[in-house]
């Protein structure tokens, strides 16, 4: 299971209501940021979520995506864990994050391990034991990302089968989980017939971007899908932004066939949600989509 709590859902500017962006997932044991913008430590607090947090995947290194980045590095100092620290990022991540590190006097306590990303087309850069993450390059004012995680498909035994066949389960099936016949007292047990492929479930994250076509494919077929909506269906200069209006984010979710859709980086403009949501309303009649969608608070929480 893929659970998800939203940090930070404005833009450039925090607001009284919503904080600069960040989310929060926890999949497999491990502990995952998409972005950390200014204020995640407190956001953590507040949503009652482990400080400690393994890896940090950073979409662009506009302020305020990422100037969270320092106070989480000082604080993992202060634990004295000895732990390490992944930082993804685009080209340039690995003189950002020593930037930081010279900006600031830590404990160096904490092992970070800075990792590059240019994806032309989307290139796996995490492989974990049950999940993977991938990226790709999208179009921004700077060098930015999108990210997706995927939980890897699992295959299962399917129980009742072999209790109809006097067989109790046991680690010598392990091989029909890895896909492989196994022997059991002389009679051939088919993994074909005895196991079930589960598909991983899936979340993307897109935001700070202008509309392209070329990502629909990186998006295709994800359960979750949290995108920037910055500007409202009347906006019609998003582009020279570099951002998304409701109508874009639309339109890739439609297009990306995600069940629940989040949209998220609500300029301050529109604090009072309203007119987004009469916009979104308006558009998601007349492109006769069907998925669940919502403008997420911060704090609330996902799952899939």
């Amino acid at each position: 299971m893929i659970e998800g709590v939203f940090l930070g859902t404005s833009s450039a500017f925090p607001t009284e209501r919503r904080n600069h962006p960040a989310v929060y997932l926890a999949v497999d044991g491990d502990r995952i940021l998409f972005d950390c913008g200014e204020g995640t430590q407190r956001q953590i607090r507040k949503a009652h979520l482990s400080p400690s947090v393994d890896y940090i995947f950073i979409t662009h290194w506009h302020g305020d995506h990422s100037l969270g980045l320092g106070g989480m590095i000082q604080s993992l100092n202060m634990m004295k864990s000895n732990k390490s620290l992944q930082v993804f990022g685009p080209g340039g991540t690995k003189e950002s994050v020593d930037s930081i590190a010279k900006s600031y006097k830590f404990y160096n306590n904490v092992n970070i391990k800075k990792t590059p990303v240019n994806a032309v087309r989307e290139k796996v850069v995490f492989n974990g034991d049950k999940y993977i993450i991938s990226a790709i390059n999208v179009k921004h004012s700077v060098k930015c990302l999108a990210y997706k995680l995927k939980e890897k498909d699992s295959r299962n035994i399917l129980i009742d089968k072999l209790l109809k066949l006097g067989i109790k389960p046991g680690e010598f099936l392990s091989g029909l989980k890895e896909g492989k016949d196994v022997s059991y007292k002389g009679k051939k047990l088919k993994y074909k017939e005895l196991t079930y492929v589960k598909k991983g479930k899936s979340v993307a994250y897109v935001t700070d971007l202008k509309y392209d076509k070329s990502l629909l494919p990186f998006v295709k077929g994800v359960d979750i899908l949290i995108i920037e909506s910055t500007f409202g269906g009347d906006f019609d200069r998003s582009s020279e932004f570099f951002h998304l209006n409701i109508k874009e984010a639309m339109q890739v979710a439609k297009n990306s066939g995600a069940k629940n859709v989040y949209f998220v980086h609500t300029s301050q403009r529109y604090e009072n949600t309203d007119s987004m949501k009469k916009d979104a309303e308006k558009l998601f009649s007349n492109l006769k989509c069907s998925f669940n969608y919502s403008f997420p608070e911060d704090l609330d929480k996902f799952s899939v």
